[in-house]
């Protein structure tokens, strides 16, 4: 029998290599709003026996003013802030919260009116292919090297503004990225992600604080774009293949993101309660059909999740947690405890996480049959309107000027 005798360094080489592959952390990226697919889930979840009667804190980091949420991508936190009078980009050490460098964008426009007593970006950074998207209050858009924060390119034509400031979350695909600028007149534009040249516009839709999401139509990739006004979908080369009305109505705004799942599309926030709407494709031709509405249980400030066929939200008026089937649109359940309208919701996996504008950290079962409490933590002492960033077993809280690490053990 022939045998083969390997360098021992070649050997300890290959078994770092075999070592490093199988110990490295799926999921851990958290690219954007909402994460990799904007549906809320997280992948990489450490879920403890019993939850702790408190959280660990790690770290805290004075970062600035914003209500955008934190990215995650290289192990590096992305963020958008407003420091002093400045929008800055800035990008952290996950582990340690060691600030790793800041990049001043622009001077923040002054915010008035309603929206006064949030100064700061709203929009969450999308980070991809090495470079950090950024979209500030008053719709400046910036391409930033993701390792050093130099910038690439910029747009800075937007001259005009939602109401409450632009709070969209710009969309990386196809190598492009997609914003919805402006605000009555609003324009929907992909930019060139390398060099930022304007690959196409749909120009007159008007802008509100949605986020646009992917969702697939046999083997297309369409975007569901939320306007104030209508639920459009959006080819990747720029046609309006349907619109579906969806006007705010008793003094609510379309802020929630189109929850989507197949060719369902599950949309809530614009005062009517949420429905459900499902698209079809014959030959070139988009239609669309409404296949529930439950007018009882919409949403203001927070966007749904799906989970095992049905949607967990907050409630529009008081923040209530309810519980929807996601087939029919019947009520589930729904609990009495008011929180806030401002809310986010997470899918954990084994539990799901909500937190309120006032800095509870919700932790309940994915329960259908009925709302089971897991735990309850007061994670800020100021106002939170950020989602949390989870991976592992550390949670990310951004609340008025703050960023902290809490620890699950």
């Amino acid at each position: 029998m022939k045998t083969t005798n390997f360098p021992l360094n070649f050997i300890f080489v290959l078994v770092s290599i075999i070592l490093l592959s199988c110990g490295k952390e799926t999921g851990s990226e958290w690219p954007g709003w909402r994460g990799p697919n904007r549906d809320g889930v997280v992948k990489n979840f450490q879920s403890p026996a019993k939850w702790p009667a408190e959280l660990t804190k790690v770290w805290t980091q004075n970062v600035g003013f914003c209500d955008a949420s934190a990215a995650l991508a290289d192990g590096h936190i992305f963020l958008h802030v407003k420091q002093g009078e400045n929008e800055v980009s800035l990008c952290l050490d996950a582990e340690s919260g060691e600030e790793i460098w800041q990049t001043v964008n622009n001077v923040s426009p002054e915010v008035t009116g309603g929206a006064a007593p949030h100064p700061g970006p709203r929009s969450t950074p999308y980070v991809s292919a090495g470079k950090v998207y950024t979209l500030g209050v008053g719709g400046v858009l910036n391409c930033l090297n993701a390792k050093t924060g130099e910038l690439i390119w910029k747009n800075n034509e937007n001259t005009e503004m939602p109401d409450f400031f632009v709070g969209m979350s710009p969309l990386l695909v196809d190598n492009k990225c997609i914003v919805h600028l402006g605000g009555k007149n609003g324009s929907m534009v992909a930019f060139h992600a390398e060099t930022g040249e304007k690959v196409w516009t749909i120009d007159n839709e008007p802008a509100t604080y949605s986020s646009p999401v992917i969702m697939k139509i046999g083997n297309e990739q369409v975007l569901a774009v939320q306007t104030e006004t209508e639920l459009l979908g959006v080819s990747l080369e720029g046609n309006v293949l349907w619109r579906i009305p969806t006007p705010g109505e008793r003094r609510f705004y379309n802020s929630s993101t189109p929850v989507v799942a197949g060719q369902i599309i599950y949309i809530a926030g614009q005062g009517i309660g949420t429905k459900s709407f499902k698209i079809e494709k014959s030959g070139n031709e988009f239609s669309w059909t409404e296949n529930w509405h439950n007018p009882e249980f919409g949403v203001s400030f927070n966007t749904p999740v799906l989970k095992n066929g049905y949607l967990y939200g907050h409630e529009s008026r008081l923040g209530k947690l309810f519980c929807l089937n996601a087939a029919t649109g019947e009520t589930a359940w729904a609990d009495t405890t008011a929180h806030n309208r401002f809310a986010s919701i997470l899918d954990l996996g084994n539990e799901m996480l909500s937190l309120t504008g006032k800095g509870d950290l919700i932790v309940y079962e994915p329960n259908p049959e009925k709302y089971v409490e897991k735990a309850i933590y007061k994670v800020s002492s100021t106002d939170v309107y950020a989602h949390p960033l989870v991976s592992g077993n550390r949670i990310y809280i951004k609340d008025k000027e703050n960023l902290t690490c809490w620890e699950v053990k």
